[in-house]
């Protein structure tokens, strides 16, 4: 995957190990889900999935994960620090997104995002996405043994 530079000079490019806590503190700033131990790891090392880490001045300040299973792409996680909303940051993380679904063969994409997250909808619709009339339900199921 290509690296990316925004007008703000903000580098978006896939995320390492390392850089674990400091998505976690994002996506805790942004009223994101932590990503438990087991759910990181295989974030990062499933062939088909990039999240993808925007930085300016080595500060992490937006993500956005991309999942392709082969036949249904998603993004979702896409957060942005307070300080650089209405900058473009998620704009260009939902463009990188997409381009990273393509390349993996995906053409048709789900964006899901929260019904009460009406900047998160304003960003989705700003992008070209619809309602598609589909109610997700979520259940958690148990998690690994350590």
């Amino acid at each position: 995957m290509a690296k990316m530079t925004t007008k703000l000079e903000v580098l978006i490019r896939p995320a390492e190990t390392k850089d674990a806590e400091r998505l976690q503190q994002l996506w805790d700033s942004t009223g994101l889900e932590r990503a438990a131990a087991d759910e990181w790891e295989a974030l990062l090392s499933g062939r088909t999935t990039a999240v993808l880490v925007a930085e300016e001045g080595g500060k992490v300040i937006g993500t956005a994960i991309a999942s392709y299973d082969g036949w249904r792409a998603y993004i979702y996680h896409v957060g942005v620090a307070a300080s650089h909303r209405r900058s473009g940051v998620a704009f260009d993380l939902m463009g990188q997104a997409e381009q990273y679904l393509m390349s993996a063969g995906a053409r048709f994409v789900y964006v899901m995002v929260h019904q009460d997250n009406t900047e998160g909808m304003a960003l989705v619709g700003s992008t070209g996405y619809l309602p598609e009339g589909e109610i997700v339900l979520a259940k958690r199921l148990a998690t690994r043994p350590a």
